[in-house]
């Protein structure tokens, strides 16, 4: 499922997704095409990529339903994707779609659909109007997010256990696998702002002759933080500096008294008590603190166009470092999962600890999980397709089951 949506919100092209078995997997059974796809996946392609103003595509020729099919994805569109007004529709160099004339990468036209952007019967992206401030006009219409319904569906259909999918990657059971196999991680570390940032890094923090330097550097401290995914941190950094000087061997320690696990693990790594700003210089510190900032800017980017996905990349790698449950509390990414993937009300916050503690209890046994893959993707399973049930307005069966 993290697979499928990563793909859904990252391709750039349409012979990227249909020619990829793992993508279409889900495609197909979240459209009804399963025993297609078993049997003859070359026409589930060809019906998929129809040219529909050819009377002899597959589509045309075809059934009522995969003429639909067809029409829902419009991967056989081609040429330069215009809005209703004429103007280009791309890309900016955040990843973001745009229509404003500003320089844009090229938008696959086949991809429009999945993208979110609503579609005309010409082919054209359609745009507001009419509207009583003229500045509001001319603005691209985004609709529904048919990846998430697909994912959604396609849960539906599994087994009541949710197992992983079949098509599982080579020797590994890890869902961190699934985010980084393709060509559209490598463009996004390529892309400017993100190389910015580390060249920045890397030519500024060899000359960091102390700890005052490192904090008295707004910009150094922010992508550090940033590689921990604790980047609106930065706004405090009294209290950060206290952690990463704290005492590990300590248990009373600042840093060993937070229960999000990300504190500790930076304070770990960098190890400041110990060696002051020394280990954050060294040539394999900010090798690795550079590749964390891509992964995690990375997973920003992913959740932006697939909500949901980022959550779910990053539950399946902390839980590993979690032994008790009230660390599912502290840690508001662990907590957002853990509670949404089994129907736990948002109120639950408002009780006290120890009656949090006991809900989630009663649905999740930590030790269990934290040791089971299949069991950890079982649970980002369930909470994506709650995710998706949200994103489309539909209501997954699973909030019946597990209600």
């Amino acid at each position: 499922m993290i697979y499928y949506n990563n793909r859904a919100a990252t391709a750039t092209t349409v012979s990227e997704l249909i020619n990829d078995d793992r993508f279409m997997r889900v495609l197909a059974y979240g459209n009804g095409y399963e025993d297609l796809f078993k049997t003859n996946p070359q026409k589930l392609r060809d019906i998929l990529t129809s040219d529909l103003n050819d009377p002899n595509s597959a589509a045309r020729k075809g059934t009522l339903k995969d003429l639909e099919l067809a029409k829902k994805y419009g991967f056989g569109s081609t040429g330069a994707l215009l809005d209703t007004n004429g103007n280009a529709v791309g890309l900016d160099s955040n990843g973001k779609v745009v229509n404003d004339g500003t320089m844009v990468t090229p938008l696959d036209p086949g991809l429009a659909r999945l993208r979110k952007l609503q579609i005309d019967a010409n082919g054209k992206a359609m745009v507001t109007s009419g509207s009583k401030n003229p500045a509001d006009d001319g603005k691209l219409i985004f609709g529904p997010d048919i990846a998430a319904r697909d994912a959604s569906t396609y849960s539906a259909k599994q087994s009541l256990g949710l197992q992983q999918e079949q098509a599982a990657a080579p020797n590994t059971k890890s869902v961190n696998y699934y985010e980084f196999d393709g060509p559209e991680f490598q463009n996004f570390r390529d892309r400017r702002d993100v190389q910015s940032e580390i060249q920045y890094f890397k030519e500024n923090i060899a000359g960091i002759q102390s700890l005052d330097d490192f904090f008295n550097n707004h910009r150094l401290l922010k992508f550090v933080l940033s590689a921990y995914d604790l980047e609106s941190e930065a706004q405090y950094p009294g209290k950060i500096r206290k952690i990463l000087e704290s005492d590990l061997t300590d248990v009373d320690s600042l840093a060993n008294r937070f229960q999000d696990p990300r504190y500790k693990k930076m304070t770990e790594d960098l190890g400041f008590s110990i060696f002051k700003e020394m280990k954050l210089k060294l040539g394999s510190t900010a090798l690795d603190l550079a590749q964390k900032y891509e992964r995690v800017k990375y997973e920003q980017h992913l959740d932006e166009q697939a909500p949901g996905v980022r959550a779910a990349i990053e539950f399946s790698r902390r839980i590993k470092d979690v032994d008790l449950t009230v660390q599912l509390l502290g840690d508001s990414v662990l907590r957002e999962v853990i509670t949404v993937a089994n129907n736990i009300p948002k109120e639950l916050a408002y009780q006290e600890v120890e009656s949090q503690i006991t809900a989630l209890e009663k649905r999740v046994d930590v030790k269990s999980l934290k040791s089971d893959p299949n069991e950890i993707e079982k649970m980002v399973t369930r909470y994506l397709t709650f995710k998706g049930a949200e994103s489309s307005g539909g209501q997954s069966y699973l909030l019946n089951l597990l209600g």
